[in-house]
Formats: C-alpha cells, sequence, structure tokens
C-alpha cells in the first residue's frame, strides 16, 4: 500500500515511465499509405476516443517518427486493433523492419488505408488536427469508416509486457 510519503517528482523520465506503464491499455497498428503508394504502419498502445459527434479518435506518435510526417502527408490513416494472438505483429510493426507489411495479410479500406483482415476492430479517418504534446504529436482523426469483429480478446500492454485477457467466463 502506498503511503504519504511515497510521493516523487517526474524529474527522473524512467520513474515517469514504470507509474505509466501500471495503466493497461490496448494495442493498435496504425497504418496508412502515402499519394506514391508508400504502406506505413506503427504499434501504438497511446488510442482513445475523442470525440461521438463528430466521431474522432487520437493516438499519439513519437515527434521524429517517420509515421508522423507520413500521415500528415497522406491526410489518412487506419487504426486496428489487436487481439491476443497479435504480439509478434506488435512487436513487428514496433521494430526497425524494412518492410513491416512484408508477409503480412491485408487489405485496403475505405479510403484505400492497409487494413489487418483479424483487426478486433478498425477505424479508417480522414486526418483531423495534429497537436504538439511535449516529445510526442498527438494525431486526431475522424473517422470515415469502421468495422469489428463479434468476438475476439484484445491484447494489452501493462508495465512493459504484452498480456491477453481472459474473459471470467474462461477462467
Amino acid at each position: 500500500m502506498m503511503g504519504a510519503n511515497d510521493w516523487i517528482t517526474p524529474e527522473d523520465p524512467l520513474d515517469l515511465r514504470q507509474a505509466l506503464s501500471c495503466f493497461a491499455t490496448g494495442i493498435t497498428i496504425v497504418t496508412g499509405i502515402t499519394e506514391t503508394g508508400v504502406r506505413f504502419g506503427l504499434t501504438a498502445s497511446s488510442f482513445q476516443s475523442v470525440s461521438l459527434t463528430p466521431p474522432l479518435i487520437l493516438y499519439n506518435v513519437r515527434k521524429g517518427a517517420a509515421s508522423a510526417a507520413l500521415v500528415k502527408s497522406s491526410g489518412t490513416f487506419c487504426v486496428n486493433v489487436l487481439r491476443h494472438e497479435h504480439v509478434e505483429l506488435a512487436k513487428r510493426f514496433a521494430g526497425p523492419i524494412a518492410d513491416r507489411f512484408d508477409g503480412i495479410e491485408w487489405n485496403y479500406g475505405c479510403l484505400g488505408c492497409p487494413a489487418l483482415p483479424d483487426a478486433i476492430a478498425s477505424f479508417e479517418c480522414r486526418l483531423w488536427a495534429t497537436y504538439d504534446g511535449g516529445d510526442h504529436e498527438i494525431v486526431v482523426g475522424e473517422v470515415a469508416a469502421l468495422r469489428r469483429a463479434r468476438e475476439g480478446n484484445p491484447l494489452v500492454y501493462y508495465r512493459g509486457e504484452f498480456h491477453p485477457i481472459i474473459p471470467l467466463a474462461s477462467r
């Protein structure tokens, strides 16, 4: 149990990162395609709903990441919510791989963005706005099309590791 004397200031980014990792988040792969046909994608755990009317979502991307500039130039992106069995896919899109799409099954959404066919949900978006978020950029998209699976368990990131969620009925 935490006490009154357990508080520290977030001067050390590692302390802040370790405390933030106590909040479990879903895992997504954000994808897009440039006007010249170059596909791009990244693993992101910083995804959330912003507004139902208009339908807005957001994710965060590290400043300087190639995908940040690519989303701005393409004007569209797709957020794919991962299933618990997508651990290797999440790692692949988080790593320094030249063609992250090589050998992976994808189809294309209404706006032409790559979409993972077995994602729990996919949100194809038009870029709404980007905002400065310190060492990250906050990317807001207006949902143009979506789809969702009838069933499936999400992949979750907690304390620096991937975890499946096991429904209570299965325990």
